[in-house]
């Protein structure tokens, strides 16, 4: 009987450590006198009860956005789950975050374990000295002269997309979102691992497969989330790994057996590969030229794996649902389809019918149909930040813990009124110069701001207007009755990805 009521006394001390711990939690902004939503939050989902479930997060923090808005809170305190969170509502707040007090705010607060979880390690998520030193080495590569040099490549995986299109056209409706995905697959395929894939012909494709394993979110996953956002030092400890260990196998394996095969062979190529083994093996890539010997480090092979890992996952999911979801806004208003296929004609007719990398990057009103696209889908619902210490916000006497999770709600941001009067309604002329300069700055954030920004927007732009300029040079699109009426994101997938196939009439031009 005693060893009985001491198992049942044990039990008791834990359930209730565990519910004074949890409950802590969720008054961690109400007990600081920090701005806060009034009702109290769920004891383990917060202020985000269905969030990755039923709901797309975006929905989630953009209700909270508005909220804390009409309540004219600049910023103000939530829980993601057990995870107290800083939600930033005032444009100017968010300048201040993102630029103006970057020397504090320069990590995203996220999760890295380069020794137990190498895939982890990468330029999106590593913080101080680690970040800084990687963000030199790598902006080279990035640049528009780089741009140009991968141009032809990209320009060849377009062909091989019209072709694609050119021979099942005769179907007459194609599930786009899918195509687009092989497209985008085949493209950093290409540029990021040297490799051939041909998933536009070889759909069952194990890049394919494991690109869309990156993204699914399972109670399992979120649960190793939400443990090392909460207590990292101790997830460090133990060793916790986030990426899936079969994940990891794979894309560690074929990074180093390309590398390995190039070096052996002194193979050279215009891709993003080539440029990281020039950093891995001298330090550093030049803008102007060849990479120099310098007494820089260069990267270990799981660094550059990393690097090329989330490569990977920023133009495999990103840039095909902006084309997707461009294409659907463009078959629900054909006369903006058919004013932005004439610019792209005149453009390339006034380049004596050649397609260069200057035309592509220099088409506006392509330039204000994506940025329409990003805005209405931006692809990252939210960008985090994390000071490097106790943090008093500006005019006020509220203090962000070192540490703490800042969250800037993109989407929600892109579709406040005040700054996008109908937001729900697909306007490309919103980003003309002049109606640019009637918003507020820091409104429009698809690639972050400030010297944390998406590093590379460039490559990711590219391949989003080389597609959509080869397949709107072609073909025209419309809907069919498989066409979704609406949108709707699905919720276990932390980008913005449409919950159903992108059914359209494809007819050739």
């Amino acid at each position: 009987m005693e060893l009985v009521s001491v198992i049942i006394a044990v039990i008791v001390l834990c359930v209730t450590v565990v519910y004074l711990f949890l409950r802590r939690q969720q008054n961690y902004w109400k007990s600081r006198g920090f701005p806060t939503l009034p009702e109290q939050p769920h004891l383990l989902y917060g202020h985000t009860k269905g969030v990755n479930t039923v709901r797309h997060a975006s929905a989630v923090s953009s209700e909270l956005y508005q909220r804390f808005k009409r309540n004219g809170a600049a910023f103000g305190g939530i829980n993601l789950m057990i995870l107290p969170v800083v939600t930033l509502v005032d444009p100017e707040v968010i300048k201040t975050i993102l630029v103006k007090d970057f020397n504090v705010f320069h990590d995203r607060g996220l999760y890295t374990d380069a020794d137990a979880d190498p895939l982890s390690a990468t330029l999106f998520a590593l913080a101080g000295k680690s970040w800084r030193t990687l963000r030199h080495k790598l902006t080279p590569t990035f640049t528009s002269g780089k741009m140009k040099f991968m141009f032809g490549t990209i320009l060849g995986v377009a062909d091989e997309l019209h072709r694609y299109m050119d021979e099942h056209a005769v179907q007459g409706e194609l599930e786009m979102k899918e195509i687009l995905v092989r497209f985008t697959t085949d493209i950093i395929g290409t540029c990021a691992f040297g490799i051939e894939c041909n998933t536009l012909r070889h759909p069952d494709s194990e890049f394919l497969k494991y690109g869309h394993r990156v993204f699914e979110q399972t109670p399992y996953k979120m649960l190793k989330v939400m443990f090392t956002m909460t207590l990292p030092k101790l997830a460090k400890k133990v060793g916790v790994k986030v990426t899936d260990t079969e994940l990891e196998s794979f894309f560690l394996g074929i990074v180093r057996e390309t590398v390995e095969h190039r070096e052996k062979h002194n193979v050279q190529r215009n891709d993003f590969l080539n440029l990281l083994i020039e950093i891995k093996n001298k330090g550093s890539v030049q803008d102007g030229g060849d990479a120099t010997a310098t007494e820089e480090p260069g990267m270990t092979m799981n660094e550059l794996a990393a690097q090329v890992f989330i490569f990977f996952l920023a133009g495999f999911e990103t840039s095909s649902t902006t084309m997707n979801f461009c294409l659907y806004e463009l078959v629900k208003h054909p006369d903006i389809q058919e004013r932005l296929r004439n610019e792209i004609n005149g453009a390339i007719e006034a380049n004596g019918g050649q397609l260069t990398y200057d035309v592509v990057m220099n088409i506006q009103y392509l330039d204000q149909v994506i940025n329409e696209t990003l805005r209405k889908y931006p692809p990252l619902e939210t960008i985090t930040r994390a000071p490097e210490h106790d943090y008093t916000v500006p005019g006020t006497t509220h203090v962000i813990p070192k540490g703490a999770m800042i969250q800037i709600p993109i989407y929600g941001l892109h579709h406040d009124p005040e700054y996008y009067p109908n937001p729900e309604r697909f306007d490309p002329d919103r980003f003309t110069p002049e109606e640019v300069k009637k918003r507020p700055a820091y409104v429009f954030l698809p690639f972050g701001e400030g010297p944390r920004n998406c590093i590379g927007l460039r490559f990711g732009l590219m391949q989003t207007k080389v597609g959509l300029i080869t397949l709107l040079r072609n073909f025209r699109f419309s809907a069919t009755d498989r066409t979704p009426e609406s949108i709707t994101f699905l919720p276990s997938v932390f980008v913005l990805t449409p919950d159903k196939g992108n059914y359209l009439q494809v007819d050739k031009l």
